[in-house]
């Protein structure tokens, strides 16, 4: 599309689209409006007419190609979205890849092609670029674990799998390997190291005891990826990126010698290896993916004739295996090497970008002046605040759980400054009992401790009378709620596990007016310390997964007021969940195991603990809590209104909640600090209800931020009415708002 707006129009009509864009980001679509004035056409437009350019260029491409149907390996995908990437051949006709797909987390795959049947034999942690190494029983790869402390640091470890025991073994520790490969004799690794000072290098190490054995720095610095080993051990290959593009290098260990093989160009270069001193590699030089074969006599000449591209070329006895792109992903194709080569079509000379496919000319260059810039020291104190989004409303992301229409007239300001250490917003609210209200909140990130602060000022503060028929107190001062949190997030990954631990400390002051009937008068302010250990155990989910398939959480709290010893006491919680799969794919079930003691004085703390769904406004000296949902997809529409809404999914949930209560309070309405009724039940009750919800997935306005939406109906009684909710949540990026249970 950036292509055929420079080919038929203004060759500066991007550069007005950014620019118009950066001037007015509050108009709702820049983009839309910026590409009318400089062109006349509408995104959809030029959407419409690049494709139909494009679908006259590549049908001319496949009638001069002739494309072949290679013999797929893969079991038979029924239908279904599924991806194979990087096939190695592991001997006695079996093929070892990498599968994706919507329905279940990238693992490692044994397929038997005679058969057609696959059989998964492991679920790594992250693994990105998707390839593996194979020889002599043993698989190679590399993931990433992240630092328990630092999200934007980084480690990249080798891990080894014996394909008979199935034993993996974690090689390297706080490594930076980007990729490995493992020789044909399997006894050394040789891999590719990135170090935080930017200096790359060939790493040769031992399979079996991860000892670095020896290290090259790369010519000129050059940036290398894939690694190959050559049939006899003794060379290597390498897709190298450099400044003129990518390339392709060789290392020969007896010599210790560097090897242009291709030169560096624009064209991608996806794999390569050497077989008998002829290079195989899968270049995008015709403006499709294929395998092409350079001959020791520099000569090339293509080996695959793909309709849609190929990937990930490896050797396998006297066949290719490769990743032969479709509609519903990428296939492992197999062919024999000789049969494979010469034919017609893919001229490796024509040009792989569409621009070049037109007669642009590019305007001369009149700016002859260059801007020197001069480094200056970063200093952190100066820049702790760098305001980058607002809103013009006020919202309580949380409050949205139970209130979907909680936005309130107002403005929110976010800042974020550059090293992500101090991240706080600032909202103003105008509220319904016409007051105005300040939001504020501060997270210093910038050391091992994360501090908190979160400040509220300007609400009317809550008082209790706890049913006395009495005078509210004189001169009643503006709410405030000042909330100040220390915590250690700690994250940690175990293969397709991982987990996240953290224990917090946090001050709750609220200037509330509680009635002493005792002394007659009213205790002013009070504060409550609340100390928590949180733990996560995640197992790896797929993109189509409600509940995560398998993990466990633990949530332990205990509060107490020592300012405040005669009004609380002191309350000990412990909330756990437990998720498992569920009858079909994507189908989830989530157990909930929860309970609470406190030990009052005067007054109760609002519980941690849940109640069963359809209950509200009590609160119990002792509670236990048991609950089962089962979630599942109805079905995906894939219905999209313009560029104003896209319907994802829509997704239904059983539950059953049984909850068991001893000391009840019962108030009659939404906040026990006020003057309404209060109801207490000193004996043992048994609380209970069930239901379903009915909930959508959707995106608004191509906003990427998904929001779910639904109804949730409970019933105490089949002979009851239903309780009835709704339900609203935001994920944004991984983090989801506003939602109800744990």
């Amino acid at each position: 599309m950036v292509t055929w707006a420079l080919a038929k129009n203004d060759l500066q009509i991007w550069n007005k689209v950014l620019k118009f864009t950066g001037e007015q980001p509050f108009i709702l679509n820049p983009v839309n409006i910026s590409l009318t004035r400089s062109s006349g056409l509408r995104k959809k437009t030029l959407w419409e007419q690049t494709f139909d350019s494009l679908k006259t260029i590549w049908t001319k491409d496949v009638s001069k190609n002739n494309p072949v149907n290679y013999e797929v390996v893969n079991p038979d995908k029924h239908g279904k979205y599924i991806n194979y990437y990087c096939p190695v051949f592991a001997g006695n006709d079996s093929v070892i890849a990498i599968k994706t797909s919507f329905s279940l987390p990238a693992s490692f795959v044994l397929i038997n092609p005679v058969q057609k049947r696959e059989k998964r034999i492991h679920v790594p942690g992250q693994i990105y670029p998707l390839f593996i190494s194979y020889a002599k029983g043993k698989l190679v790869w590399v993931e990433t674990l992240t630092d328990p402390r630092w999200e934007n640091r980084e480690y990249s470890v080798i891990k080894l799998m014996d394909i008979k025991t199935g034993k993996v073994t974690k090689l390297t520790r706080k490594s930076r390997y980007l990729a490995a490969s493992i020789s044909p004799d399997g006894s050394k690794i040789v891999a590719v190291e990135n170090t935080v000072n930017n200096i790359n290098s060939l790493v040769l190490i031992d399979a079996e005891t991860g000892a670095v054995i020896q290290s090259f720095r790369t010519p000129g610095n050059v940036y290398l990826q894939h690694p190959q080993w050559s049939e006899d051990g003794k060379k290597v290959t390498f897709i190298s990126l450099a400044d003129a593009g990518e390339g392709i290098v060789s290392f020969k260990f007896d010599t210790r010698e560097w090897e242009t093989l291709i030169e560096a160009a624009r064209n991608d270069l996806q794999s390569s290896f050497l077989r008998n001193d002829s290079l195989f590699f899968v270049s995008s030089s015709s403006g499709t993916d294929n395998v092409y074969l350079r001959t020791p006599d520099k000569k090339t000449e293509p080996v695959t004739r793909s309709r849609f591209g190929t990937i990930d070329v490896s050797p396998g006895g006297n066949k290719l295996f490769f990743g032969d792109y479709t509609s519903l992903g990428n296939n492992i194709c197999s062919a024999p090497v000789l049969s494979a080569r010469g034919g017609p079509g893919n001229n490796e000379n024509s040009s792989s970008f569409l621009i070049n496919r037109f007669d642009i000319k590019p305007p001369a260059d009149t700016n002859k002046s260059r801007i020197a810039y001069i480094p200056e020291p970063y200093r952190k104190w100066q820049h702790l605040f760098r305001f980058h989004s607002w809103m013009p409303f006020y919202v309580d992301i949380e409050q949205l759980s139970t209130d979907p229409a909680s936005i309130r007239p107002g403005v929110t300001i976010m800042t974020q400054n550059t090293l992500s250490t101090v991240i706080s917003t600032l909202g103003y609210e105008y509220s319904a009992d016409k007051r105005n209200l300040i939001h504020s909140r501060v997270t210093w990130q910038g050391w091992y401790p994360v501090f908190e602060s979160q400040l509220d000022y300007g609400t009317l503060p809550q008082i209790s009378k706890m049913g006395e028929n009495i005078a509210n107190p004189s001169g009643i001062k503006p709410g405030i709620s000042f909330i100040n949190t220390v915590s250690f997030p700690l994250q940690f990954s175990s293969g397709s596990f991982s987990q996240f631990l953290q224990p917090s400390l946090s001050t709750d002051y609220q200037n509330q007016y509680i009635y002493i009937k005792e002394n007659g008068t009213y205790d002013y302010g009070q504060t409550i310390i609340t100390t928590r250990l949180y733990f996560t155990n995640y197992y790896q989910s797929a993109l189509r997964d409600i509940y995560p398939r398998w993990a466990q959480v633990i949530d332990l709290n205990y509060r107490y007021a020592p300012f405040d010893r005669a009004i609380y006491g002191s309350d000990a919680s412990l909330k756990t969940a437990f998720y498992f799969p569920g009858i079909f794919p994507n189908h989830g079930i989530k157990i909930r195991l929860e309970t609470e003691k406190q030990n009052p004085a005067e007054f109760l703390y609002g519980n941690f603990s849940s109640l069963p769904r359809g209950y509200k406004n009590i609160i119990s000296k002792k509670i236990n809590f048991l609950s089962a949902d089962y979630v599942m997809p109805l079905v995906y529409p894939d219905f999209n209104i313009a560029s104003l809404l896209y319907l994802k999914r829509i997704r239904t949930g059983l539950f059953y909640d049984y909850a068991v209560g001893t000391g009840n309070y019962y108030y009659n309405n939404d906040n026990i600090f006020g003057s309404g009724s209060i109801y207490y039940h000193n004996y043992q009750e048994t609380f209970k209800s069930f239901g379903f919800e009915l909930m959508a997935d959707f995106f608004v306005l191509r906003i990427p931020y998904m929001i779910s939406a639904g109804v949730q109906s409970a019933w105490n009684s089949v002979n009851e009415s239903p309780f009835i909710e709704f339900l609203f949540n935001i994920n944004i990026f991984g983090m989801t708002f506003g939602k109800r249970h744990m």
